[in-house]
């Protein structure tokens, strides 16, 4: 059933945007979703990439360390990410929470922070694969979840492409779209601890027409590692999506159980 774009499920313009650091689907936080959506199925999501680091993600410190982030309140709460400091007193720090609401809110979700100097900024939700961090604590699966969705979304150049998303997760769930033929790779692990996990293993089609600044290339770098080994693909070390879904990508992987594979053109 095709469904209206009031749901979370949505085209995005794929854009070639430089900046000096990371870059944002968006702009800096407080720029206007795209208007020229494009009504698809709500069990799949087109999506693109362009976060080119994860500000505050360090080889020894976790995401939540340093950053203003605690995993124990609400996003929106005062103490769940800090205004004035951490992640909101730098443009590349703005543009990971932009990154961070994308893929944890669900589209018509916001949150407003504060940079250092008093100045407001608006990060708007898309995919939506922890609803529940807007107003409560976000933990266990919920921070696996948003790990994988920003994994997913690393492109070292910075440059933007459209992706097609696959899950378990029912913000995202299973099918495809022949104009992504190319199964990239898969995405998984926990940004948010210290010393972080962050993951993927390659797809079918991992050096196929591979995407620059993405898995499959040579990469400058990147925040993650091939937990199959240098060039490894998924299987057959992971399982595979339930039928009749099975040959769309994997739902789990070396024992995470929140993994997002990636199709691209």
């Amino acid at each position: 059933m095709i469904l209206t774009t009031a749901l979370s499920s949505r085209r995005l313009p794929a854009l070639s945007i430089g900046l000096a650091a990371i870059l944002s689907a968006f702009g800096p936080g407080c720029a206007e979703m795209p208007e020229d959506l494009t009504a698809v199925d709500p069990d799949e999501l087109l999506s693109d990439n362009g976060l080119k680091t994860i500000n505050g993600m360090k080889v020894h410190n976790g995401l939540a360390s340093g950053s203003g982030l605690n995993l124990d309140s609400s996003l929106k709460s005062p103490t769940g990410l800090n205004s004035g400091s951490g992640l909101m007193s730098s443009a590349d720090g703005r543009t990971t929470v932009t990154y961070l609401v994308r893929c944890a809110l669900p589209a018509g979700r916001s949150i407003t922070k504060t940079d250092q100097n008093g100045k407001p900024y608006t990060f708007k939700g898309q995919i939506g694969v922890a609803p529940g961090w807007e107003t409560g604590a976000c933990t266990g699966t919920c921070e696996r979840w948003v790990s994988a969705c920003m994994l997913a979304l690393v492109n070292t150049t910075g440059d933007h492409y459209p992706l097609w998303m696959v899950a378990e997760n029912p913000a995202i769930g299973w099918g495809l779209d022949p104009a992504f033929p190319f199964q990239e790779g898969s995405f998984f692990g926990d940004i948010f601890t210290s010393p972080p996990s962050a993951y993927y293993c390659g797809g079918p089609d991992f050096r196929i027409n591979p995407i620059p600044g993405r898995i499959g290339t040579a990469q400058v770098m990147p925040p993650y590692t091939n937990a199959a080994g240098t060039g490894g693909k998924c299987l057959p070390a992971c399982t595979p999506a339930d039928y009749p879904h099975q040959t769309e990508g994997v739902k789990a992987c070396y024992g995470w159980n929140e993994v997002i594979t990636v199709f691209h053109q």
